[in-house]
């Protein structure tokens, strides 16, 4: 058995929880998410799928929103920030699939195929914060097929390239290209983070999981 099929087959595990989030945590607003995004992961690669409004999102909430899309399927929705817990903040679509981010990187994910339980970032995030080059090891956490969690190690190279702006929604800044090139487990990806003065990341390309690969994410308000 393969690390990818082993994780496939508890791909909506952990959905019964997620209506619990909307209801709990310091949230920056009251905000109904339905009102807010008539989007979600629902795509296939045979459906056409349906375009974010991005101007019609920022109108519905004063609160933090981002939009995703799922490269793979080419499903793709804004996502409404509904809970901060120190550093990480949670966002949540309208079927309540969640992600969970620190400086822009993602740490874990409810109700998507092969959940990232939780993860081990601090390297990546140590060098994002300082806009430097280096090497990092980071460690991703799944459920398999017998409710098991299975940590998958990386090792890491981190680059740095040009300047690039990014102005999307209510976000418009100069932001330092970085690059994370990591292998390991029989796996290979590249995440890509476009970073400000701060070290938070602002549009990125992000790997997820074997089964979703990879991720597009772009703040439209902070």
């Amino acid at each position: 058995m393969t690390m990818k099929t082993a994780l496939k087959r508890p791909a909506l595990l952990g959905v019964a929880a997620l209506a619990l989030l909307a209801g709990c945590g310091n949230a920056p607003g009251i905000v109904d998410v339905k009102d807010v995004m008539r989007t979600t992961f629902s795509g296939s690669k045979k459906e056409a799928p349906q375009q974010v409004n991005v101007a019609a999102a920022l109108q519905t909430t004063p609160a933090p929103l981002m939009l995703v899309v799922l490269e793979k399927t080419k499903a793709q929705s804004p996502i409404v920030e509904i809970e901060r817990n120190g550093a990480y903040r949670t966002y949540v679509t309208p079927s309540r699939q969640t992600m969970t981010l620190r400086q822009g990187v993602v740490t874990a994910t409810r109700g998507l195929s092969n959940d990232m339980m939780s993860s081990d970032i601090d390297a990546t995030l140590r060098l994002l914060s300082a806009r430097q080059p280096g090497q990092t090891r980071r460690v991703m956490r799944y459920l398999d097929g017998e409710e098991q969690i299975v940590a998958l190690s990386f090792d890491c190279q981190m680059s740095v390239g040009g300047s690039e702006k990014v102005a999307m929604g209510e976000v418009s800044a100069q932001t330092r290209v970085m690059t994370e090139s990591c292998q390991g487990e029989g796996l290979s990806f590249t995440n890509t983070y476009k970073v400000d003065g701060s070290g938070t990341v602002l549009s990125s390309r992000q790997w997820l999981n074997p089964t979703v690969e990879m991720a597009t994410i772009q703040v439209l308000r902070r």
